[in-house]
């Protein structure tokens, strides 16, 4: 796997409107919601729904927050991270 981007978010927190920005960029979304996954296809539509699923306390991106080809993993959860390694044909 070829990184194409990487940021520190303690350096450089994903905030504000950059979190929308980020999120479109993704066709699905998985996102660890205590010991669930919420799957979702993000639109601005349904933006008041998903924000909170990705957004911490502080304001920003949760982490970690990972996107792979077109998918979005946000959060961590031992699942999130499994459903990760079996899509990419590996373990996790």
């Amino acid at each position: 796997m070829v990184v194409v981007e990487e940021r520190n978010a303690r350096k450089s927190p994903i905030a504000g409107e950059e979190i929308g920005a980020v999120v479109m960029r993704a066709a699905r979304v998985l996102a660890a919601n205590g010991k669930k996954i919420v799957e979702f296809q993000p639109d601005e539509a349904n933006k008041n729904i998903w924000l909170p699923l990705v957004t911490g306390r502080s304001g920003t991106l949760r982490a970690p927050a990972v996107l792979i080809g077109a998918t979005l993993y946000v959060g961590f959860s031992e699942e999130l991270y499994q459903r990760l390694g079996e899509e990419r044909g590996g373990t996790a």
